[in-house]
């Protein structure tokens, strides 16, 4: 681990790390902007664990087999997130799909690739895989693919992840086909089953999608959000799950140190769940300076009415970071606190907008808590900090010289 470049200051008993040449300018810290998932909130047996029930629902009903337990694991998800081009889970759902039913024998691939294809696009997400799942049990044989498929598949996968990148699901597409044995002749079933799984890309429209989020949020918080039925999932949502990281007295202390007014957040998660996951505690926050993911949505959807222009302004593009930035009462330095490298890049972009950002990466709650930070490390990131609560003390030691 490259460490030469950072002071290395005990916090709490843990080890924080801040670049030497970006200490002097931490004095002229004015305002934090907090990513919110794996930040302000655990999300290793939410988010984590809504992938994986994703993936394991969907590969049950499109093979006919049982699914292991376990079978993707928070080491896995790191593995996409940490390429810079996974923030969006259901892009993290669409990567293990592709690449564990890319490796079907031969047989069973174009079977399943000829049943999707008569698949009518017109009907809900539900009930084109139910249609799908039901076909599939006339054409493969109950648990024809052994655990030893799976355990396969997710070894392969591990390896498979270094040939991603920032540009996420377009990666997945171009690996499938350069990287792969089977690449020769998968170019065309990818493209019938990618349509299938992930178009149209929104709640209420997609497969991947509206699993994800019914499974992450549950029947009744789903309908919320999004205004919809749930159908994949009709009980509770992992998001019951999360327990909140930051402290009543770390957001106090900021306050005191910063002045008020001058805590935002910039998240990829859509703000019911996340409002209702940090509950009281979003009221220490200046509402102006909390953008989330549909904010983006809603700003992609206003450039298509007015511009005709087709642009995604979901992370890792800035535009969160600056809209939050731009809601806070003055401009400055300012500290963006994220988890992933993607938090890492659109900070570095959201600084050549015209303001100047430093990143803070946390790694405590990732569950591979040094792979993370040592990936911070190697990246060169400007601060790493175990948690999010280790920020005020940081800040007044940096402050007391």
């Amino acid at each position: 681990m490259q460490t030469e470049k950072y002071h290395v200051f005990d916090i709490n008993g843990q080890k924080a790390y801040v670049r030497k040449d970006r200490l002097p300018q931490l004095n002229r810290v004015d305002s934090v902007i907090f990513d919110c998932d794996g930040v302000l909130v655990d999300i290793r047996e939410s988010y984590n664990k809504a992938i994986a029930q994703t993936v394991s629902y969907v590969l049950k009903a499109l093979t006919n087999s049982e699914v292991p337990e376990g079978l993707v694991s928070n080491e896995l998800i790191h593995l996409f997130r940490r390429t810079g081009g996974f923030n969006n889970d259901w892009d993290t759902v669409y990567g293990i799909l592709m690449f564990v039913l890319s490796r079907l024998p031969d047989e069973k691939r174009v079977a399943l690739g000829n049943l999707v294809t008569k698949t009518d696009n017109n009907h809900p997400p539900f009930q084109r895989l139910s249609s799908v799942r039901k076909a599939v049990g006339k054409v493969l044989q109950k648990d024809c693919l052994q655990e030893s498929f799976f355990a396969e598949s997710v070894l392969s996968l591990r390896e498979f992840t270094r040939f991603l990148d920032a540009s996420g699901m377009a990666s997945v597409d171009k690996a499938l086909v350069e990287k792969t044995v089977q690449g020769k002749n998968i170019k065309g079933f990818c493209g019938v089953l990618g349509s299938f799984l992930y178009l149209p890309a929104e709640v209420g429209k997609g497969i991947i999608a509206t699993a994800q989020e019914e499974f992450f949020c549950g029947a009744e918080l789903f309908k919320r959000t999004f205004g919809v039925e749930s159908a994949f999932n009709k009980g509770l949502g992992m998001v019951e799950n999360e327990k909140v990281i930051i402290q009543q007295t770390t957001l106090e202390k900021l306050a005191s140190l910063l002045g008020g007014g001058k805590l935002g957040i910039a998240s990829g998660s859509w703000s019911t769940p996340a409002k209702y996951a940090l509950g009281n505690l979003v009221k220490q926050f200046k509402p102006d300076a909390c953008v989330f993911i549909n904010d983006a949505v809603e700003a992609e959807r206003q450039l298509l009415k007015e511009k005709g222009v087709t642009v995604n302004l979901k992370k890792p593009n800035p535009f969160t970071l600056v809209k939050a930035a731009e809601g806070l009462s003055e401009p400055g330095l300012v500290l963006y606190v994220g988890d992933s490298m993607e938090d890492s890049f659109m900070a570095r972009d959201a600084s050549k907008a015209g303001r100047d950002f430093v990143f803070v990466g946390v790694y405590l709650y990732s569950g591979v808590d040094d792979v993370v930070r040592d990936g911070f490390l190697g990246a060169g990131c400007d601060i790493v900090i175990p948690s999010v609560n280790d920020l005020p003390a940081l800040l007044e030691v940096v402050r007391r010289g």
